[in-house]
């Protein structure tokens, strides 16, 4: 099994389009996916929404059901994602595992965005697969090619 770490934000469209296209690209393919917060910019109302995501998790690497939920509170709607009702009600439904707030969870999200620089990545979504940078939602074929071993320089 193929372990792909999958760098991702939730106000990014493009996002959003990778990850609920990744299952269905990647079908057929034995892998797991650690999926990453990053804060790639200083949008201040995303941070309330990464660090939830973030603290879903022990380990700050939330699940896909976290993920995918919070996908559906940014795009339900046309509603503020970070109104602070809508974000008190997510928080409920996600029951994180970790204060939101806390030093842990804020040590978590920078860890990811510079293990993310480090990796080379340069937009969100990103996945990496040995070394391999994806950037994307147009990179799922590279992925998955990749995967297969049908790629140049795959294992």
């Amino acid at each position: 099994m193929r372990s792909i770490v999958c760098y991702l934000d939730w106000m990014s469209p493009q996002a959003c389009l990778a990850f609920e296209r990744l299952p269905e690209a990647l079908r057929g393919v034995s892998y797991s996916v650690r999926y990453k917060p990053v804060l790639m910019s200083r949008l201040a109302k995303q941070q309330d929404l990464l660090r939830l995501a973030v603290a879903c998790d022990v380990a700050g690497t939330p699940n896909r059901y976290a993920c995918e939920t919070i996908f559906r509170h940014v795009s339900a709607c046309g509603d503020e994602a970070t109104d602070p009702l809508r974000l008190a009600a997510l928080s409920v439904q996600l029951a994180p595992v970790q204060d939101v707030t806390s030093d842990s969870v804020n040590a978590q999200l920078k860890a990811h965005a510079a293990e993310a620089i480090a990796a080379g990545v340069l937009e969100l979504p990103t996945c990496v697969v040995d070394g391999q940078v994806f950037g994307g939602l147009d990179s799922l074929p590279m992925l998955r090619d990749y995967l297969l071993g049908e790629a140049c320089g795959s294992p």
